[in-house]
């Protein structure tokens, strides 16, 4: 009988974790992107409100098509105009960095390194390496306290037999 793994998230969210700075400056931005999402859809809001019986269509549509095509040549202007300073602002970097390379690789670190790292053995920092599946559990201090290798489990959600488990008790 084969028993499922426990699905985990792909993405860990922890706010609390995050400076207050980056958390106020996201939310801002959410906001931000809410108001203009909702400005885009009022003429589609005026439109159902007309058919509604509300008269703000007709009001400031169909009683003014000079004031309409006014806003829509603003609008135009403005999305050109934001196209001509991304188009330049691209253009400008490709002319800067085209053909430099700044970017470079981090150098290889090797298990012994990592053993020494994380403060585990280096045979257990061989074979975490080793392992295609590989589950690393930490105490609160973000210490690792047990490893282990293998994708059998049993019916608990824990590993089989069959499976190698290294022990690491707190300091």
């Amino acid at each position: 009988m084969t028993h499922a793994r426990p699905r985990l998230p792909r993405i860990i969210e922890r706010a609390d974790l995050e400076p207050k700075g980056k958390r106020y400056l996201g939310r801002f931005i959410n906001l931000l992107g809410w108001a203009i999402w909702t400005y885009l859809f009022t003429p589609l809001i005026a439109l159902i409100g007309w058919f509604l019986g509300f008269e703000l269509f007709q009001r400031h549509i169909l009683d003014d098509p000079m004031g309409t095509l006014r806003a829509i040549q603003t609008y135009a202007i403005i999305i050109v105009s934001a196209a001509v300073i991304f188009v330049a602002w691209a253009g400008y970097n490709w002319f800067r960095y085209h053909g430099k390379q700044r970017r470079h690789a981090p150098a290889a670190v090797g298990t012994e390194e990592l053993a020494r790292h994380f403060g585990i053995a280096r045979d257990d920092a061989r074979k975490i390496a080793r392992e295609p599946i590989v589950t690393v559990h930490f105490d609160d201090d973000a210490r690792i306290i047990k490893v282990q290798t293998g994708h059998t489990f049993d019916s608990t959600g824990e590993p089989d037999s069959e499976v190698q488990v290294a022990e690491r008790t707190g300091s």
